[in-house]
């Protein structure tokens, strides 16, 4: 760490504040970590019995529906209307009196159900429908055919919480508070013969009633879920009546499947906490109670407490700099002073006067000090003649390197000689060759026209459609007004050649690659957009891409598989800072764009490397 290679004074303070934070901090953890245990056993065994007692009631009220509906079983005389078989119970001399018995025993469920809103029996031998709704009767228009439940030979079961309906009843309006729907398949079993079906709408009062009573309200989530993952019961009335397709609904069901009650923990970025849960056997199928505590209520208490000792703490640590501060004022002190006088040293005063007072260890050491001046100046100038040495090797290696004119002339030699020889092509590429290199070589001028820069791209693809014979197509657009402009030298070449390293697909596409040149005149920026539709680039390689490119360390440093457009990113900050920018994205259908904003200058004394951290 920096800290402990600085002065005695930050040791000391440090060392004070390690001293002090370190226990204190692993007391908090410790603290926190074994409360937070206790509080997660403890609310798991809480909510684990209340739950208990909640399933009881509502397996005790979802009994008591379906035993009430039993009834029909029990009263011979509706049975045979049921059934119609003995005599014909609908005919014009019996059908008044039928009807009575029926809305009779109809009236006699409703009154034992004191949460129920509707009754509807449907009798399939008559192929009649009777619905009582809030205790009055509704009787159905002539030619409307009767609501029939889509249910097997005996079976029960519960419709989800809905808004209640009219059982295809007209001229009938309904609140729009939900119920439950407890649906039954009236079957005869001596005879095997389907009678009709009754279906109850219940309101919710009694359920929310009890459920209420498990969990704090606006704190806690309780659901009770059938075995299809509908929300028959929900502290949010939005999620009622709905199939609950979330991650924790999926481990629920895992869990279910081994223990009929138990908990769990998930930790996902929608909900941090535990899960509790209990099953219900009713004669609807299996029902579950889930109640799910997140950790922001869970720890609530220990978090007030962490704050608290967290507080006294930073008192206490605080306190402790201080003293630190203080005492180290007072014991680094001398040394400040003979760092004072070393500075002046360094600075060229070897006459420099240490006074120290005293006659322990700081004051023999400032006595040396001054004896060993003439050695340090000894020193410097020993180091200065050595630099002075490497400088003249370096620059007599830079002279014994082949001279780049001398390279140039040869290649037009051998121009000339091609040409001679009636090979123009070949004259053709080492005149391209030769352009390029006295370009590309001529390192008194880092800053060039557009046109320049232009020419020599267009250099480059000459060379290029040579060694991939006529691959591609290329497309060079910019205005003549432009070309004055000056850029950066080899700024645009580079992004060409990435194209073809990573991008360029040979014989198996339509080959293509695109550079415009413009002049954005609101912005006063000369924009070039580098175009291809080659294999671009995946969008995690991209990303990647872009992260490299803005961070200033990775520009300058990092070795990527796109070091042609980090050199150019690089350089557009040395040259222009913030003001210039350069996008990458991926080419539709498929290929890489790139596109460089530089600001519009004409005077090469504009352009000056920008002081910045590159």
């Amino acid at each position: 760490m920096i800290i402990f290679r600085g002065s005695l004074r930050n040791k000391l303070i440090t060392f004070v504040m390690i001293a002090t934070i370190l226990p204190m901090s692993t007391f908090l953890l410790v603290s926190h970590l074994f409360t937070k245990d206790k509080l997660s056993e403890k609310a798991i065994k809480d909510s684990a019995s209340l739950i208990y007692q909640g399933k009881e009631n509502i397996s005790n009220y979802i009994m008591s529906i379906y035993q009430t509906t039993n009834v029909i079983y029990h009263n011979d005389t509706l049975m045979d209307i049921l059934k119609n078989k003995v005599h014909d119970y609908f005919d014009d001399s019996r059908i008044f009196l039928t009807e009575q018995e029926i809305i009779r025993n109809i009236y006699s469920i409703g009154y034992a159900l004191a949460d129920g809103r509707q009754i509807y029996l449907y009798l399939q031998q008559s192929n009649r429908a009777y619905l009582i709704s809030d205790g009055r009767l509704v009787r159905s228009d002539k030619g409307i055919y009767p609501y029939r439940s889509e249910l097997r030979k005996g079976e029960s079961k519960v419709i989800p919480p809905h808004a209640m309906n009219s059982y295809g009843m007209n001229m009938f309006t309904y609140s729009d508070s939900l119920v439950l729907t407890f649906e039954h398949s009236l079957y005869d079993i001596a005879s095997k013969t389907e009678l009709g079906s009754l279906s109850i709408d219940v309101k919710l009062d009694r359920i929310r009633s009890i459920c209420n009573q498990l969990h704090t309200i606006n704190e806690e989530e309780l659901f009770v879920i059938d075995n299809q993952g509908m929300a028959l019961f929900a502290s949010d009335n939005a999620m009622m009546g709905n199939k609950l397709d979330h991650d924790w609904n999926k481990q629920l069901l895992e869990e279910t499947r081994l223990h009929s009650s138990g908990s769990f923990r998930m930790n996902d970025p929608n909900f941090s906490g535990i899960y509790i849960y209990d099953t219900i056997e009713t004669p609807y199928g299996d029902w579950t109670i889930v109640k799910r505590i997140p950790d922001s209520f869970l720890f609530q208490h220990d978090r007030q407490v962490t704050q608290i000792n967290l507080y006294i703490g930073i008192a206490f640590v605080c306190a402790a700099i201080l003293v630190a501060v203080y005492l180290s004022i007072k014991l680094t002190s001398p040394i400040g002073e003979l760092i004072s006088y070393i500075n002046q040293i360094e600075r060229g005063n070897m006459n420099v006067e240490i006074k120290v007072a005293g006659n322990d260890e700081l004051s023999s050491l400032a006595r040396r000090f001054k004896s060993m001046m003439h050695t340090i100046n000894e020193l410097f100038m020993r180091e200065y003649k050595l630099e002075l040495a490497n400088k003249t090797n370096e620059l007599k290696a830079l002279q014994a390197q082949v001279n780049p004119h001398f390279l140039n002339n040869s290649l037009q030699s051998i121009g000339s000689l091609a040409l001679q020889q009636g090979n123009q092509q070949v004259y053709s590429l080492i005149t391209s060759l030769g352009k390029m290199m006295r370009y590309s070589m001529n390192m008194d001028e880092t800053i060039v026209s557009l046109k320049e820069e232009m020419d020599y791209v267009t250099t480059y693809l000459k060379l290029q459609k040579i060694r991939f014979r006529e691959q591609y197509e290329q497309d060079i657009e910019w205005d003549p007004n432009i070309e004055s402009i000056l850029v950066p030298k080899m700024i645009v070449q580079p992004i060409v050649e990435n194209y073809f390293k990573h991008g360029f697909m040979g014989v198996e596409g339509n080959n293509l690659i695109r550079i415009r040149c413009y002049e954005d005149e609101m912005y006063q920026m000369l924009v070039i957009e580098v175009v291809d539709n080659g294999y671009g680039i995946e969008e995690a390689e991209l990303q990647q891409l872009r992260r490299q490119l803005s961070n200033s360390q990775a520009v300058m440093g990092e070795t990527t598989g796109h070091i042609g457009l980090v050199n150019v990113y690089s350089r557009l900050k040395l040259y222009y800072g913030d003001r210039a920018t350069m996008t990458i994205e991926q080419n539709e259908p498929r290929g890489f764009k790139v596109v460089l904003h530089i600001p519009i200058l004409q005077n090469k004394g504009e352009v000056t490397i920008e002081n910045t951290h590159y």
